[in-house]
């Protein structure tokens, strides 16, 4: 298990409209040395009130609360105290969306309540402190900018469409729904040689994932397979808000789905992706197979199914993630002649994934997050010139 930077116990702040739930996660987290409850609070406006007191190092944050309501109170937070978040939330309609919306704005991980019985104090408590300490040793991502409204006039295909700013949904609100326009994928100039873009990642990678996709743009000559882990529930919210503000197409993948150029797609909760070669194609196929890896969907499922599949004719990035997922998988495509790139340290929520894989000298490059992009466009021309 991952220690803190000091000897000091991690302060934290729980913050839940239930009295009930305060009082079981205190007493949980105050079982563990690495951790002191330093404060509890009932609302946002409480948590504001009390934060330059209390100085958190990490909070655990409801998001559906009367009054200001959690989104809202995490972007105080990150305004004027940025802190590291863990939201503890649950897959319902309305809080999938809100959750997935606040990793956007700051928070660096999330736990869904509904998985585990908070009568259960160990499993809970393990969860939650791994969380706490993993998230704390990583540096606070910069807030994303806010994203303009969008313009009267429609872009051209080529352009990235912006979207328009998140919006606070209340308690008795509905969650928004995507936008429906079509996006019908862009046929590739030539045909490339690089067949598809595999993607991994865990904690940190949903706006790890859109700020590398805002960079690849629109003309995207081969399709891009994402496993993100999350559990059951949520994942659809994901693509979702992804397919809401990027100018390429992003859905949850179907079985079976013939995988298009300039087309995102995210692998299910629950279910492993694998690439399939179906003559000139390659479908999506989901599997319960293997029941025993740690995570569902697995990147490493993903990497070793696409050696199978198409071999050197991938492109991988293992981005931000806890744990080793991804490293043995990504070393077997860069062993089939695969390009393989990982995200570096400097700019990972946590250096877990891509510091396994560097461990095992599984990629061609490590790079910025912010230089990810402009590679994987260089690697994509160099092929459609060729």
């Amino acid at each position: 298990m991952a220690t803190t930077k000091t000897s000091r116990p991690l302060r934290v702040v729980v913050v839940d409209d239930s009295s009930f739930v305060r009082r079981a996660i205190a007493r949980m987290l105050e079982g563990d040395p690495r951790v002191a409850i330093v404060g509890q609070a009932s609302s946002g406006e409480e948590l504001l009130t009390h934060l330059d007191e209390w100085q958190p190092g990490a909070i655990t944050l409801d998001l559906s609360m009367p009054g200001m309501g959690g989104l809202a109170t995490l972007d105080r937070v990150m305004a004027v105290r940025p802190t590291p978040v863990i939201i503890l939330s649950t897959h319902s309609a309305k809080d999938a969306p809100l959750t997935i919306e606040a990793l956007h704005r700051g928070a660096l991980d999330f736990i869904d309540k509904q998985q585990y019985s908070l009568v259960d104090f160990e499993s809970l408590r393990s969860v939650i402190v791994e969380k706490l300490l993993q998230v704390t040793q990583g540096a606070l991502p910069e807030p994303s900018p806010p994203l303009p409204v969008p313009p009267t006039a429609p872009k051209p295909k080529s352009e990235p469409r912006p979207s328009a700013p998140p919006v606070e949904v209340e308690r008795s609100a509905k969650p928004p729904k995507s936008p429906k326009p079509p996006k019908p994928p862009k046929p590739p100039r030539t045909r490339p040689r690089y067949r598809i873009l595999l993607v991994g990642a865990s904690t940190g990678g949903p706006p790890t994932i859109q700020r590398l996709l805002e960079d690849l743009g629109a003309d995207l000559p081969l399709p891009v397979a994402i496993v993100q882990h999350m559990p059951v529930g949520f994942t659809r919210a994901f693509a979702e808000r992804l397919n809401a503000h990027l100018a390429v197409q992003v859905r949850e993948v179907s079985d079976g789905e013939v995988l298009l150029p300039a087309t995102v797609y995210i692998a299910p909760a629950g279910k492993h992706l694998k690439i399939v070669a179906e003559q000139e194609r390659l479908v999506a196929a989901l599997s319960d197979d293997p029941e025993d890896a740690t995570h569902r969907p697995a990147v490493d499922v993903l990497f070793h199914s696409a050696v199978r599949s198409v071999g050197r004719d991938a492109v991988a990035v293992l981005l931000t993630g806890m744990g080793a997922d991804g490293a043995d998988g990504l070393e077997a495509l860069k062993t089939s002649g695969a390009y393989t790139l990982v995200q570096d340290e400097a700019s990972c929520i946590v250096y877990g994934m891509p510091r396994a894989a560097m461990q095992r000298q599984a990629a061609r490059e490590q790079l910025p997050l912010g230089a990810l992009g402009e590679r994987l466009h260089q690697l994509f021309r160099i092929e459609l010139a060729g």
